[in-house]
């Protein structure tokens, strides 16, 4: 009997809850919240770690520098030399820019982590929305392809998501600030090239940045429309 009454409390507070109208609605915007902050925490993890790779990187790149010049001081006989290599015997040089035109929807250029695929805000998406529109589904397929050639294929794909620095206001209760919303836009680049575009899961994954990595100066409304942007990275690091 007591099993009974313990088993039967759950359910009568679930009928309590839907007949308060408490709602359906209710529990599809709290998962949706949980799965966004999800994304957020793997994408702010992943921007992290990328950042420590890098400076690690870089820290190799110095190291190696200062073995290879000659010194003045005197050696002992008990010292032993180590020449660190880089990370990445890949420099930026190494990757080739593709070819792309103005009606591609994107930009392509050489970067200090590779080569950059630049894609306005407009393109992918509807003010403070992180869902793809059909014509961004059409620029990632063609970058896609890029990105699936031989040549690319052993290197690492970074996706990163900017904003202006316009906080977020209308749809604040899901994206509380531009950290937020940078971040959901990433991760539905990269779900869609993983997913819908055959890029491998493995080599590629989001990053948010908000509005800290502006391209333009100012707070005009032109500026603030070439800050509003998705970056996708080939980066110099290989798989």
């Amino acid at each position: 009997m007591r099993r009974l009454l313990v088993s039967a409390f759950p359910l009568s507070a679930l009928l309590a809850m839907l007949g308060s109208g408490c709602a359906l609605s209710d529990l599809k915007e709290a998962n949706q919240r949980l799965k966004e902050s999800r994304d957020r925490l793997l994408a702010e993890n992943n921007r992290l770690d990328s950042e420590l790779k890098l400076a690690r990187q870089e820290a190799a790149l110095l190291q190696s520098d200062l073995t290879m010049q000659p010194s003045t001081a005197p050696r002992s006989t008990d010292a032993v030399a180590f020449n660190v290599p880089p990370a990445s015997s890949t420099t930026p040089d190494d990757l080739l820019i593709p070819e792309s035109s103005p009606g591609d929807g994107f930009e392509v250029e050489r970067s200090p982590y590779g080569i950059t695929f630049t894609v306005p805000d407009k393109v992918f998406f509807a003010s403070g929305q992180a869902k793809l529109s059909t014509r961004g589904q059409d620029v990632l397929r063609r970058i896609a392809r890029i990105l699936n050639r031989r040549e690319y294929s052993g290197q690492m794909v970074r996706v990163d998501g900017h904003t202006d620095d316009v906080p977020v206001r209308k749809v604040r209760h899901l994206y509380p600030t531009n950290w937020e919303l940078s971040t959901a836009r990433a991760c539905t680049v990269v779900r869609y090239l993983v997913d819908r575009a055959g890029v491998r899961n493995s080599r590629i994954y989001p990053a948010g940045f908000g509005s800290t990595q502006p391209r333009a100066a100012g707070r005009t409304t032109s500026a603030r429309a070439k800050n509003r942007r998705v970056e996708i990275q080939i980066l110099n690091r290989q798989v």
